[in-house]
């Protein structure tokens, strides 16, 4: 029997990887999502997870086209994934009457909402 699998973007670090080091711990297979690919290898490197158990790749939330080519790559490459985990976002204070801080805001809701959405995408369908 294959292992569980779990799709978890913002896993180069935080809660995501946080997450991501639970469930490879408990024996699953983990695909790893978030900018800073080379930090996630080592870092899945440095758990000993093993190759068949860590997939890095590297997706911005934010590009839509990114992170749902990553994710129809994982159904593709490694099956349908029993949980998938949006868990890439940031927190930065903005004050609306400073023009600048739109810019932040969108980046904040960008990530936050966006990302989490183009995250579910590729996986609503198959999990029907």
């Amino acid at each position: 029997m294959t292992a569980p699998l779990a799709f978890v973007t913002g896993a180069s670090s935080g809660i995501g990887q946080a997450l991501a080091a639970h469930y490879l711990a408990a024996g699953w297979r983990v695909v790893l999502v978030a900018r800073r690919v080379a930090e996630m290898q080592a870092w899945a490197r440095g758990l000993g997870a093993a190759a068949d158990r860590a997939f890095a790749y590297a997706a911005d939330v934010r590009d839509v086209e990114a992170i749902t080519a990553v994710g129809r790559e994982c159904l593709e490459r490694h099956g349908l994934p029993d949980v998938v985990i949006a868990s890439a976002g940031v927190s930065i204070g903005v004050d609306t009457a400073l023009a600048g801080d739109l810019e932040v805001m969108r980046r904040v809701l960008d990530t936050n909402l966006l990302g989490t959405a183009s995250t579910f995408q590729p996986f609503i369908e198959p999990m029907r």
